[in-house]
């Protein structure tokens, strides 16, 4: 999604955190991936949920309610 922006960040004790910055709204953390690949998969999943929360692509900020 173009609102949300994601990093991977390998931490000291091998572990690795997915860095999430999302327009309108505090970055966040999400911690405790035992490998690089379980934190891409987070991501993906990420994307794909919300993605199916708003098919439309609307951003939040702007929506109408009708």
């Amino acid at each position: 999604m173009a609102d949300t922006s994601y990093r991977i960040v390998h931490r000291e004790d091998d572990s690795f955190a997915v860095e999430i910055v999302r327009v309108g709204a505090l970055p966040q953390t999400a911690a405790g991936f035992a490998t690089e690949a379980a934190a891409k998969g987070w991501i993906a999943q990420d994307e794909r949920l919300r993605s199916a929360a708003d098919p439309f692509g609307t951003p939040a900020g702007r929506r109408r309610g009708y």
